[in-house]
């Protein structure tokens, strides 16, 4: 069974991973990966990433596909200290 750990691992390694790519790389069903994602979210490990700062060239919004190429991505969570 896969771990929490080491999704958010993976995570930390890639700096931003899509939910897809994770379901491929751990072979894990979607749902199952995204509900774990979902978690790590809740417990303030990772954080979601917009869609836009997600785009690696950087051409979202003017992509003619109309964006059908982006998926869930995740990063690992800044902490802000006091």
């Amino acid at each position: 069974m896969i771990s929490l750990i080491a999704i958010r691992d993976a995570i930390a390694l890639q700096g931003i991973a899509e939910l897809n790519q994770l379901s491929r790389q751990f072979d894990q069903p979607p749902a199952l990966m995204q509900a774990m994602l979902k978690q790590l979210e809740t417990m303030g490990k990772i954080e979601r990433v917009e869609a836009d700062s997600s785009c690696l060239i950087g051409n979202c919004k003017d992509c003619p596909d109309g964006k059908k190429c982006l998926t869930e991505a995740y990063r690992i969570k800044k902490h802000i200290s006091a």
